[in-house]
């Protein structure tokens, strides 16, 4: 009869992170380590195909070398497994464009905890965030933007309704103050929604995972973050606010008259 064992497993899934060449070469001497090179492997499936090295370096240019279609410089996925003859120590690193998920397992506790912790703190350096953390905020924004959007037009529906309901209100100096405030009001939300969206669309595009295991990445700051493309948008949309807070000025002075 087999005596019990018992095994530590330490599960991690994080998003947003940007792995280029350079920190997936670090990622991979890293998570292995206390395991022999010759039990580490490699891999990467490229439609049916699944191509597997020892060493990042030799499996891009296995890659590079095949007979494979489509670019062999974008990158889908992409595999770590590591494990001793003992099973005390087991490590699987699992990457795609999306999220990087690492197993840590073993007999061997205080490895696995302190690898799993070390290749944790990896990750983040490299703009990862645990997954459920990043769900949440972006659910509580979307959340934000969606009783923003529907305020509007609900605003928007109750002044509608008061001037159907009681027209003679609006005919006064004041009722008319009031309805060239409501519509600034309504303007400028309206506005602030659009900008909002915007940002968090750049913002989460800036920030969105990478993998690129042929070429660095930069890192830094949003802007040195962005492609030409963001920034143009960027450019594009500071112009388009400026624009409409022109307009609603202008509207304001008009209405005023």
């Amino acid at each position: 009869m087999n005596a019990p064992i018992q095994h530590d497993e330490v599960r991690k899934v994080y998003i947003t992170c940007r792995l280029g060449k350079g920190e997936l070469e670090r990622l991979f001497n890293l998570a292995p380590e206390g395991i022999p090179a010759a039990s580490v492997s490699v891999s990467t499936q490229r439609n049916s195909t699944r191509y597997s090295a020892a060493k990042l370096s030799d499996l891009i240019d296995h890659v590079r070398n095949s007979n494979t279609t489509g670019n062999l410089e974008d990158w889908e996925n992409l595999a770590l497994e590591a494990a001793d003859s003992t099973g005390d120590r087991k490590v699987s690193v699992a990457i795609d464009t999306e999220r990087v998920e690492i197993q840590v397992s073993g007999q061997d506790a205080t490895w696995v905890h302190g690898q799993a912790a070390r290749i944790e703190l990896f990750l983040k350096a490299s703009g990862g965030k645990p997954r459920r953390d990043r769900e949440e905020k972006t659910r509580r924004i979307k959340l934000t933007l969606l009783m923003y959007a529907l305020a509007i037009p609900y605003m928007a529906a109750m002044l509608i309704s008061l001037m159907i309901v009681d027209p003679q209100a609006f005919e006064s100096q004041e009722g008319r103050e009031s309805w060239r405030g409501i519509l600034a009001i309504l303007g400028s939300s309206a506005m602030m929604l659009f900008v909002y969206w915007c940002g968090f669309k750049l913002f989460n595009r800036a920030n969105r995972a990478l993998l690129k295991p042929t070429d660095e990445i930069p890192h830094g700051s949003w802007w040195s973050r962005s492609t030409s493309t963001d920034k143009i948008a960027l450019g594009s949309l500071i112009v388009a606010v400026l624009s409409a807070g022109v307009a609603v000025v202008t509207l304001g002075k008009e209405l005023a008259k």
